[in-house]
């Protein structure tokens, strides 16, 4: 965990400017804290929209998702760090077409058809050879990753119309030109809300001889390149979700033990990676999805490939002081925070709601989930979810050596304390109390009350039949 001291930031939200002025005039000396935690090679920053928070003013939850060393942006099964390596390349006679359809299990399949173009994997960031190279995918803009091949897999797109376009680049990462314009190609489709990805995916028999190596080679702009080579086993994308051909598929991708996706090509670019140590492993699947098997055992390879802190390698790494921070923008649909106040023993009150994030204007990779804090002391923020499919559970709680807890709003008033809405309240439902309490000690006094008449009365009249027929009994003698 990290703390990050700041400046106060004035957002570009009405609630923020109203509240950042009230912060300052109130509290020029304060120090603005907010809790820095890596989560799967990202960095989390986050703590209340404009600290200090009072209790009554508009606020909310802040959240600010960077990755050191690269320019990640958006979610894509093989995000190559959204890097826009400059520079173009005139041709002639080239261009491409792109179709996408959504994966009614997981995901958008994506197919690329280029023309006057080949795809040379094994060549990036070579030197370039004029007509060959690989493919960009954006979507919406946003650069998810680079395709090795004429399939491409895509997961973790957020619901809603969204565009896919792809471009044709060089080896070395230059973007190809026909008369100064870009070779490229877009298409719009309709992503659906869509469960997640079922976990077990079954098992079927592989033919004798069925097998699958996996290498990893560091990329020096980020991530690795992962290359495939089955034995026994052929490559059919095309045939995704069709009847299972016995010996054909593609394979599946874990990376750390978390499904990432499907591999639709020998080579695959890794932009994900976090630094450190990182398990890969990748299984033959049918293509309904099943894993091949053999005498029990899955046919799968595996290997472990270092990331350096900075995201890159062959010299590329800087000093973590260096780094520059990228924005992560396109989660405010795969997150979601819980907010929850806590109790003074830091315990849960049971008053908790979950808020939706939406991108913060003016700052790439910055969230917000507005809400007016009504009651002062520790907050508890819970986010859940998915970054590039990796899942994500990450709890953040103010207090010391964290963020700010929300202060009495006495505090920052003068010359004199107005009373909360919090406390009005809490003596308008102590009054209605003695209220009920006052009108209950009425009705019982009433109630005694009345009984002892009744008691008196139903006293009176037996002693006064007792006293009749005692003289009668006296006349009768």
């Amino acid at each position: 965990m990290r703390v990050w001291n700041r400046r106060p930031r004035l957002r570009h939200s009405l609630p923020a400017l109203a509240l950042a002025a009230v912060g300052l005039v109130a509290a020029a000396s304060v120090v603005w804290a907010h809790e820095g935690r890596e989560v799967h090679g990202f960095t989390f920053d986050v703590g209340f929209l404009v600290e200090p928070a009072y209790e009554g003013q508009p606020n909310g939850v802040y959240l600010s998702v960077t990755r050191a060393g690269d320019d990640h942006q958006g979610s894509g099964q093989a995000a190559d760090g959204g890097h826009e390596h400059g520079g173009t390349v005139e041709t002639s006679g080239m261009a491409v077409e792109v179709t996408a359809e959504v994966d009614p299990i997981d995901g958008i399949n994506v197919h690329i058809i280029p023309t006057g173009f080949v795809f040379a994997p094994e060549r990036v960031n070579q030197a370039d050879v004029h007509g060959e190279g690989h493919a960009h995918v954006y979507v919406d803009g946003e650069k998810v990753g680079r395709a090795y091949g004429e399939w491409f897999h895509l997961k973790g797109v957020a619901p809603g119309d969204r565009e896919i376009r792809v471009t044709l680049q060089t080896n070395g990462h230059s973007e190809y030109v026909v008369d100064g314009q870009p070779v490229q190609a877009a298409t719009t489709i309709n992503v659906p809300a869509m469960p997640p990805a079922p976990e077990e995916v079954g098992h079927v028999e592989a033919p004798a001889g069925m097998r699958v190596a996996i290498s990893l080679e560091p990329d020096p702009l980020g991530g690795a390149n992962l290359k495939v080579t089955p034995q026994g086993f052929t490559l059919a994308p095309a045939k995704v979700n069709a009847p299972n051909v016995a010996g054909e598929g593609h394979p599946h991708l874990y990376v750390n033990g978390v499904r990432l996706g499907r591999i639709y090509s020998p080579y695959l670019h890794l932009g994900k990676l976090a630094p450190g140590m990182n398990e890969v492993r990748v299984t033959l699947n049918t293509n309904m999805h099943e894993e091949y098997a053999y005498g029990g055992e899955t046919i799968e390879a595996l290997e472990t490939i270092h990331i350096p802190d900075g995201g890159g390698s062959g010299g590329m790494q800087m000093d973590a002081g260096q780094q520059a921070q990228v924005g992560i923008n396109g989660l405010a649909n795969s997150l979601v925070v819980e907010v929850t106040h806590l109790a003074a023993d830091m315990s849960a009150s049971g008053i908790a709601r979950q808020m939706a994030l939406t991108p913060l204007r003016g700052e790439d990779g910055g969230y917000v989930a507005p809400f007016i804090p009504t009651a002062p002391g520790p907050y508890r923020f819970r986010f859940v979810g998915t970054i590039d499919g990796l899942p994500v559970d990450e709890t953040f709680t103010s207090g010391p050596g964290t963020f700010d807890d929300v202060r009495s709003a006495t505090v920052a008033q003068f010359p004199r304390p107005v009373p909360s809405a919090r406390e009005i309240a809490g003596v308008a439902t102590a009054a209605q109390q003695q209220a009920r309490e006052a009108s209950d000690a009425s009705a019982t006094a009433l109630t005694i009350a009345v009984a002892g008449l009744v008691i008196g009365g139903l006293g009176l009249v037996t002693g006064v039949g007792l006293a009749f027929y005692a003289f009668r009994r006296r006349g009768a003698g």
